[in-house]
């Protein structure tokens, strides 16, 4: 669930909570799902439709993992237009002391069905102390080759009454150039998800949302605050 979670709310593909405990043996999970509005740093990537989504994690072991995970994407080209986004990630997860764990790891995102080079690599980590979460991601040329990006960012979970949780996120991204937005090198995301379980099932709800106005935002609405849903279950 690494790249569901935070796509979802637009949070920090740095996978900053990992749900994976540091075991000596492999174990495997699939899960699929879909949301309102694929919603990544706070920019839609489905021009505010809904996307299907799936993934597949496998815990290689001793805190060791490798996943893969898909989501329809739409950026609203017209012709030659990307149809999904396919992204691989590896990294390392373990546990400092019972307060405080730790996460790091390099994920790759893979664009098909455009002609246009929008494929681009990261590195992330992040230190989760209780329910209080610092990270980091890095890309030395981040989508569509818009040059060197860095995102830290910060996340505080809230376990609330009947079982449910309140995650809020903020991140800085920053760009060496400015080339991804126009005329600006810099922008705030930001996200509230009350999420529950149902056994295999995760519900979620989220605001999500940038200080971009639609003028730098590709002129479109894609970065205005806005109201999500999601679901996925995993098996």
């Amino acid at each position: 669930m690494h790249k569901i979670a935070t796509a979802f709310t637009g949070a920090a593909l740095a996978l900053s909570d990992t749900a994976f405990a540091q075991k000596n043996d492999p174990s495997f999970s699939v899960n699929a799902g879909l949301v309102s509005d694929y919603r990544f740093r706070g920019i839609s990537q489905s021009d505010g439709q809904l996307a299907i989504q799936a993934g597949i994690d496998l815990e290689v072991g001793n805190g060791f993992y490798v996943g893969t995970w898909v989501s329809q994407v739409d950026f609203d080209y017209g012709s030659d237009e990307t149809d999904y986004e396919q992204d691989f990630y590896g990294g390392y997860s373990a546990e400092v002391n019972h307060s405080m764990r730790y996460d790091i790891g390099y994920i790759y995102y893979a664009y098909h069905g455009s002609d246009r080079d929008e494929d681009y690599q990261e590195i992330y980590g992040s230190l989760k102390f209780l329910d209080l979460t610092l990270g980091f991601a890095y890309s030395d040329d981040y989508w569509a080759e818009s040059g060197a990006f860095y995102y830290p960012y910060v996340e505080y979970s809230f376990s609330l009454p009947s079982d449910l949780s309140l995650d809020l996120h903020i991140g800085l991204n920053l760009f060496s150039e400015e080339i991804f937005l126009y005329q600006s090198d810099s922008y705030i995301d930001y996200s509230a998800t009350l999420s529950k379980e149902f056994g295999g099932l995760n519900l979620r709800a989220a605001f999500v949302g940038t200080d971009i106005s639609d003028r730098v935002c590709f002129d479109t609405n894609w970065c205005e605050p806005t109201l999500l849903a999601g679901a996925n279950y995993t098996w």
